[in-house]
């Protein structure tokens, strides 16, 4: 019996140890600053990770997700909106870290998504369709949080991204000639209110990555399909007419606002563009990363580099690095490392300070 006693009397004292080293990790976690929100996803299964990450690069919080292949992404004033290529499954992430799974249509077996976004109370998708007759044909989808469907087109284009102003949407890719197997850079735009679509093809072996709103008129980051480098074509949002273009050199990866001018990373550098022209590089990208994702808030921009090869780094896969360019700041650079316990296919961040504004 004795010896009972002290065995018992053991085995509470090392729960109660544990329990309280637990409790000690779980407060340090609590008491570090979300910094960043990371989505972690794989191309073929669906084992990915909410990731939480101070501005130093430590681990706050980390949650499994079963989520595949999330690489397409926006954010619209406090909510962040996400979507799988290959695999319909979406999240909306709010700025406390709680999150809604969803999938379009209901239904998870439908394709996923060549572009997202948030336009008001509504979801706006294009999903990935396939080539019919003489063209390559998506779904634009709009439907509301609660998955009641608004608005379903067949829509001849290849998306790439998509924004929303004032019920109106504007949806940039490419348009695919299938028997000439040319590539043209398009513009679809919708009018939600009145149910009405316009459409324009421009230049051949072209297509659009990116659009943004700048001085009330559509900037479009083109890439060539033959190799060329980079574009930036400006559209008018009314009419869909090119006003203009300013072509260069190097390679453009991104382009954004801060302090309600023009800039864009070529060749790894940020760089101000000045009456069609590059000004002097700002900042450089770490040696041996590529952009993978960004964006901006008009005060600074925020860049996810990934690095060219994944290193291990204490035990950990070194992915690459969160730039944080504040341009009010007189040019402060925050560079924050993404050191993760499993290496991932897809990461996509989000700052926390964007859904807290």
């Amino acid at each position: 019996m004795k010896n009972r006693l002290i065995g018992l009397t053991l085995c509470l004292l090392a729960l109660i140890a544990f329990i309280g080293f637990h409790t000690m990790l779980n407060v340090k976690s609590r008491n570090k600053d979300t910094a960043y929100y990371i989505l972690a996803s794989n191309m073929f299964d669906k084992n990915g990770e909410l990731i939480e990450l101070d501005i130093d690069g430590n681990l706050v919080n980390k949650r499994k997700l079963k989520m595949q292949d999330i690489t397409k992404f926006n954010f619209n004033q406090d909510r962040f909106i996400a979507g799988g290529e290959r695999a319909n499954n979406n999240i909306i992430l709010h700025g406390d870290g709680d999150y809604k799974l969803f999938s379009l249509l209901d239904n998870p077996n439908y394709s996923g998504v060549t572009s997202i976004n948030l336009c008001d109370e509504k979801i706006v998708a294009v999903m990935n369709g396939n080539v019919e007759g003489d063209t390559y044909k998506n779904l634009l989808l709009v439907q509301n949080e609660e998955g009641k469907i608004l608005k379903k087109e067949i829509i001849d284009i290849y998306s790439s991204d998509l924004l929303c102003e004032e019920n109106v949407l504007y949806i940039v890719g490419a348009h695919l000639f299938v028997e000439e197997d040319i590539w043209s850079s398009k513009i679809i735009k919708v009018d939600l209110y009145n149910d009405k679509i316009e459409e324009k093809i421009y230049e051949k072996d072209m297509e659009y990555e990116k659009v943004i709103l700048f001085e009330n008129q559509l900037y479009c980051l083109g890439r060539s399909t033959k190799g060329r480098k980079g574009t930036i074509d400006i559209v008018d949002k009314k009419s869909l007419e090119k006003l203009g273009s300013f072509s260069f050199q190097q390679d453009v990866s991104a382009i954004f606002t801060m302090n309600n001018r023009l800039y864009c990373i070529a060749d790894n550098e940020i760089c101000e563009v000045k009456d069609g022209a590059l000004s002097d590089g700002e900042y450089t990208l770490p040696e041996g990363t590529f952009v993978s994702s960004y964006m901006s808030d008009n005060v600074g921009v925020h860049i996810y580099c990934r690095n060219e090869n994944i290193v291990k780094e204490n035990q950990k896969n070194h992915m690459g690095y969160i730039i944080q360019y504040d341009k009010q700041g007189a040019g402060m650079v925050k560079e924050t490392p993404v050191l993760i316990g499993k290496r991932y296919d897809h990461i996509l961040f989000f700052p926390k300070e964007y859904i807290a504004h």
